[in-house]
């Protein structure tokens, strides 16, 4: 018996990855077997899910120019809210360049929250 490849077209989810022969070939499936989902065709949007990439060059600006413009020490909420930062959390890392690179301080106030200003 001979061996030959043969091959079957089948469908992707744009969700989660999950790849199947659908059961009809002819009619376009209604959802993601796996997953469930009826968006299974149409690629994520940038937001979705994903946050947004932001570089650190970008970062830099923006929490530079919110602290100025401010002119007053700013909490990371108030900062993220004010420049429209994607981060729940700073990263770590660039906190620490970023006291480096333009003099960013932090302090806690009496009640233990923290503070950024530029130094």
């Amino acid at each position: 018996m001979a061996r030959v490849p043969i091959t079957v077209m089948g469908c992707r989810c744009e969700r989660c990855g999950y790849e199947w022969i659908p059961r009809e070939p002819d009619v376009e499936p209604e959802a993601c077997p796996k997953c469930k989902s009826a968006y299974w065709n149409r690629p994520k949007k940038h937001g979705e899910k994903v946050a947004s990439m932001t570089s650190y060059d970008d970062f830099r600006s923006v929490i530079e120019k919110t602290i100025r413009d401010a002119g007053t020490p700013l909490t990371w909420t108030e900062i993220r809210t004010i420049g429209r930062l994607p981060q729940k959390f700073p990263n770590n890392q660039w906190v620490h360049q970023l006291e480096k690179d333009i003099g960013l301080r932090r302090t806690k106030d009496a009640h233990g929250i923290i503070k950024w200003a530029l130094g």
